[in-house]
Order: C-alpha cells, then sequence, then structure tokens
C-alpha cells in the first residue's frame, strides 16, 4: 500500500540513487494505472460491442465468430497486463521507499482485526508496533498484515518483537513503516 506522493517519498530518500528509483517506479506505476483504467474500460465496452455485433452477425448471416475472441482477448490482455503491471510497479516502489529507510526492532503492542477481509477473503489486520529509541521519543507504527490463511496473528503476539523499516523519527508517522521481518530470522540468516 502507498502512502503519500512521489515528491514527498524523494524528500525522505537520504540518496540521489534512492530518489531516482522512487520517480522512475513512481512514472512506472502511473502508466501501469494508465494501461489499468484503459483495459477495463476496453473490457467493459467489449460487452455491448459484442452483443451488437451479435445481432448484426445474426441479421446479415456472417458466420465470423473469431471477431468475438478477438474483440474480448483484447479487452481481457490489456486489462491483465495493466494489473499484472500494477503490481510489480507497486511492490517495486515500496522497496525503493524504504531502501535508504533505517532498521528498528518494535514491539507489537496490539493486533486489531480490520472488518474488511484480503483479496483472498481471509481477515486482514493492523499490528500497532512502537519502538523506543534511545535519545527520542517512542515511535509508534501501524503494519498492515494480510494474513495469508485464515489463521492469522491473534492476541497472542501482542509482546512480540518484530523488525520494519522507516524513514523518520517522526513519532506518529505511523505510515512511514515497511514490515522488515523477524529479529530471529534476521540473526539466523547472519550466522
Amino acid at each position: 500500500m502507498t502512502h503519500g506522493r512521489p515528491e514527498e517519498w524523494m524528500s525522505r530518500a537520504r540518496t540521489p540513487q534512492t530518489r531516482a528509483r522512487i520517480r522512475r517506479w513512481a512514472r512506472l506505476e502511473d502508466l501501469s494505472r494508465w494501461i489499468l483504467s484503459v483495459g477495463a474500460v476496453a473490457f467493459a465496452a467489449a460487452v455491448p460491442a459484442g452483443i451488437g455485433l451479435a445481432l448484426w452477425f445474426w441479421i446479415a448471416g456472417v458466420d465470423r465468430f473469431d471477431v468475438f475472441a478477438w474483440l474480448y482477448g483484447s479487452g481481457l490482455g490489456v486489462l491483465l497486463i495493466g494489473t499484472g503491471l500494477d503490481v510489480w510497479t507497486n511492490s517495486r516502489l515500496v522497496e525503493a521507499r524504504f531502501a535508504d529507510g533505517r532498521r528498528t526492532v518494535g514491539v507489537i503492542g496490539e493486533v486489531v482485526e480490520l472488518p474488511e477481509t484480503d483479496i483472498d477473503g481471509n481477515p486482514a489486520y493492523h499490528l500497532l508496533v512502537s519502538a523506543e529509541l534511545p535519545g527520542r521519543p517512542a515511535l509508534r507504527r501501524t503494519i498492515d498484515w494480510g494474513s495469508g490463511d485464515s489463521s492469522g496473528p491473534d492476541d497472542r503476539w501482542a509482546g512480540r518483537a518484530v523488525c520494519f523499516r522507516h524513514n523518520t523519527f517522526d513519532p506518529d508517522d505511523e505510515h512511514d513503516v515497511l514490515f522488515d521481518g523477524w529479529p530471529e530470522d534476521w540473526t539466523e540468516s547472519r550466522r
């Protein structure tokens, strides 16, 4: 999930390379959204066009059903290309936004189950995380969590340590966060 605009993200980046990556992926994300919109309109317009063509072919006695495959296939193809490109660019943009981010270990204070579900119909959650940093106010962040299965996190996760990346030390910038794994996984990978 992206919050804000590229100018805001670029202002938080610490290196010119990261700013360039953010700018490039933001442009590609805009392009993917445009392609997705064109695909949605084309596919939606194919339905009445297909009905009209079917009536005309029936009245005129035309036997060209391959036209329908092209009509619906092209609209669906553009829609699928836009969707795939959007998913790909969104994940790359999120990675670019936090490329210069600081890695912090916090503690889950509360797990909140959201009323809406994820794309697969599984429960979605907010993990309310806080982190104490020396000489700074405590950071409070909200990590969006789609469970991926029907079990998901529960109240036992409260008190569990979690790693996250952030770009600012603003204690109340709840959406300046990217889940970065669990501390036990991070230490095992360094062995």
